[in-house]
C-alpha cells in the first residue's frame, strides 16, 4: 500500500524532494518543489552538527540518527510539510573512482547496428568487471565507445560494428557504509530513496551545456577533502580526490596559535585570508593588524599575519594537485569554461582570488539557489534534490513534449526492426 500511495502521490500530488549532504561536520539539508522540469523552488534549508561519524564510517549510531532526525525536522517545522523520504549525498571520504573498460561481442560474423540495449549492456559489464565484492557503484560514467578498434564514438547507437567497447569511470562507495548509513535513516523515521555522488549532482545542477562542451574545472572544497573534477565535450574527463580540506586549515591555525579547533574555526571563518604568491603576510591585506584570542582567562593579542602563513602551505599544495589535474586530463590551456567553486571552503576570504591568479583561469562561485547568500554551502543538498528528481519517471513526462515522446516511440521501433529483422 505505501508503495501505491508513493506512486499516485508523484503524479498527482505536489512533488516535493529533500536532499541530505552528510558531511564531516555539518548535516546539510534542502527541500525543493518542482516547478516545472526546469525549475525547483527552494522551502528551506537547515545544518545541524554531525555527531556519530568518525571519518567515513558510523561510530554511534543513536547519535547519528538523532542528527538526521533533527536536520529534516528543522525542515518539516519550518515548511509544515512532512518528509518522508529523503536523497542521500555522499562525497569526499565516503567515494573512490575508477577506470573501467568492457568489450563485448555484436555478433560473430558481419556487422550489425549498434542498438541502446547493446550499449546497456557493455556498460553492465563495465561495472561488474569494475566493481569490488565489498563496494557498490552509486553511478557510472562513459568515457567514450570504440567500434571496432577503431571508430570512437560518444553515442554509437546506430551505426554498423561487430564489436562494441567502453570505457566509463566508476563512482563507488563502501557497501557496509551505505547500508550503516540507510539504516541510521530508517531508525531516524525516514526512508532513502536514493543515494547520490555529491560532484556529480552539484556539477550537473551548476555546469550549463556550454561550459561542459567548452571545458571546465569543478572544485567541491570540503571540510576534509577536494574534489577536482575535469570536464570537456560534456563529459567528465579527469578527477582528482584530494587530502586538503577546511578542517586542514583549521588545524593548522589552531596549531600555529595553540588554540582550540573550535575557536581556531571562528577565527578562520571571521579573519582568515588567503594572499596572492607575491605578496607577503606582513605586507598584505591587514598587515600589522591584531586580533585578540581568549587562552586560559586572558585574552592574548596575535598578528593576523600568523593566521595568513599558517594556511598558506596547504593552500599551494591545493593549487598545485589542481594544476596537476588539469596537466593529467591533457586539455591545459583548452578549458574555456573556467573554473567554478562550490563547498565551505570557497568562502575563505582570498582563496578565489588565489585560485584565478594561479591558474590563470576565470573563477566563479557556484550558485543555483537565488536569493541565498550561504549558496555555495548549501548548493550540494540543494542539488541533491533536484538529481533526485531527475530520476524519476514523472521528470521524463515533464521535460519531454509530445512530439519528443512520438520520436522516442519511433526510434524504439527502429530500434527493435533493425535488431530482430
Amino acid at each position: 500500500m505505501k508503495g501505491i500511495r508513493r506512486f499516485l502521490t508523484q503524479f498527482l500530488g505536489d512533488q516535493f524532494y529533500c536532499g541530505l549532504d552528510i558531511g564531516t561536520h555539518k548535516l546539510k539539508a534542502s527541500l525543493s518543489r518542482v516547478a516545472d522540469a526546469d525549475t525547483l523552488e527552494l522551502q528551506a534549508v537547515n545544518e545541524v552538527e554531525t555527531r556519530g561519524l568518525a571519518g567515513a564510517s558510523i561510530n554511534d549510531i543513536g547519535e547519528f540518527s538523532s542528527c538526521v532526525s533533527a536536520v529534516i525536522d528543522g525542515i518539516a517545522r519550518r515548511t509544515k510539510r512532512k518528509v518522508r523520504d529523503i536523497h542521500l549525498g555522499l562525497g569526499g571520504e565516503f567515494v573512490d573512482m575508477r577506470l573501467s573498460r568492457a568489450l563485448v561481442p555484436l555478433v560473430e560474423r558481419g556487422n550489425k547496428i549498434v542498438s541502446e540495449k547493446d550499449l546497456r549492456y557493455a556498460r553492465g559489464q563495465a561495472r561488474m568487471l569494475g566493481v569490488r565484492l565489498e563496494e557498490e557503484v552509486l553511478t557510472d560514467i562513459v568515457q567514450q565507445y570504440k567500434i571496432d578498434d577503431v571508430n570512437i564514438a560518444f553515442n554509437p547507437a546506430g551505426l554498423y560494428g561487430r564489436k562494441l567497447e567502453v570505457e566509463t569511470l566508476l563512482v563507488l562507495a563502501n557497501i557496509t557504509r551505505l547500508r550503516n548509513l540507510t539504516k541510521a535513516v530508517q531508525q531516524a523515521g525516514f526512508e532513502v530513496n536514493d543515494i547520490h555522488f555529491n560532484g556529480v549532482a552539484a556539477s550537473d545542477a551548476m555546469l550549463d551545456k556550454r561550459r561542459r562542451t567548452e571545458g571546465c574545472v569543478f572544485i567541491d572544497f570540503g571540510a576534509r577533502t577536494t574534489m577536482i573534477l575535469v570536464f570537456k565535450e560534456g563529459l567528465l574527463k579527469h578527477f582528482r580526490k584530494v587530502a586538503v580540506g577546511g578542517e586542514l586549515l583549521t588545524q593548522r591555525i589552531a596549531a600555529e596559535l595553540n588554540i582550540p579547533f573550535v575557536l581556531a574555526e571562528d577565527i578562520k571563518k571571521s579573519y582568515g585570508y588567503v594572499e596572492l604568491p607575491d605578496t607577503s603576510p606582513e605586507a598584505g591585506r591587514g598587515a600589522g593588524e591584531e586580533i585578540l584570542v581568549k587562552k586560559e582567562q586572558v585574552f592574548v593579542p596575535v598578528k593576523r599575519a600568523r593566521i595568513t602563513r599558517a594556511v598558506e602551505p596547504d593552500i599551494n599544495t591545493l593549487i598545485g594537485h589542481m594544476r596537476a589535474a588539469v596537466t593529467e586530463s591533457g586539455y591545459e590551456g583548452q578549458l574555456k569554461g573556467g573554473i567554478v567553486v562550490v563547498g565551505g571552503g570557497a568562502l575563505l576570504a582570498g582563496v578565489m582570488e588565489r585560485v584565478e591568479f594561479e591558474m590563470r583561469m576565470p573563477v566563479t562561485l557556484g550558485r543555483n539557489i537565488p536569493g541565498l547568500n550561504t549558496a555555495a554551502v548549501y548548493c550540494v543538498s540543494t542539488s541533491i534534490a533536484e538529481a533526485g528528481y531527475k530520476k524519476m519517471f514523472r521528470y521524463r513526462l515533464d521535460s519531454q513534449k509530445p512530439k519528443d515522446l512520438w520520436t522516442a516511440a519511433r526510434n524504439k521501433a527502429i530500434e527493435i526492426s533493425n535488431e530482430y529483422f
